[in-house]
């Protein structure tokens, strides 16, 4: 299983709100994705909500399409509220949609939505939570971050104020983190 990352698309914005409900300007946000890169909308994977402010984009939520396609799941009213919330906490910025796709063994198409779900994509999901995380400690997301936010790894998660041992300093240098 392969990942493709496609991104970062913009959310068309009335009067500082993302994506208001109106089905049009989704529809058109899909046209504009299918027209980039064809097939996007209907493949399953992660997607990652951002805000773009000055020179840097700070992730705000992680989400996952497994049984449903990412023009299924990305954009639905809970996930839109989720996004406005934090439009409204940065106050200004451009909203940003990425998507990891997920891909087929055999021929590198993408991959569908499944009901029996895909094991890697739930994973991957934790893995880009735990890093948005790092980022941001506002993120949206509150499942998968309880003992993310609760943990204490010196030099890795949640370093504490103050200089780091020995240790921990030879083990960022070892680890790469």
């Amino acid at each position: 299983m392969r990942y493709y990352l496609y991104g970062g698309y913009e959310l068309p914005r009335d009067h500082g709100r993302v994506i208001l409900g109106d089905i049009d300007q989704r529809q058109a946000f899909w046209e504009d994705v299918e027209y980039s890169v064809p097939g996007l909308s209907d493949a399953c994977g992660c997607y990652v909500f951002g805000i773009r402010v000055g020179g840097g984009t700070k992730p705000w939520y992680v989400g996952k399409a497994e049984r449903q396609s990412f023009k299924r799941e990305s954009l639905t009213m809970d996930k839109l509220t989720k996004y406005e919330s934090a439009m409204k906490l940065v106050g200004k910025g451009t909203p940003l949609l990425y998507f990891y796709a997920r891909t087929t063994k055999a021929r590198h198409a993408f991959s569908t939505p499944s009901r029996s779900k895909h094991r890697d994509v739930s994973y991957l999901e934790k893995l880009l939570i735990s890093h948005a995380l790092q980022r941001n400690k506002n993120l949206i997301n509150k499942v998968e971050t309880k003992l993310l936010r609760e943990m204490i790894v010196p030099g890795m998660i949640n370093t504490p104020a103050g200089s780091l041992t020995a240790a921990a300093r030879e083990m960022q240098t070892l680890m790469g983190y």
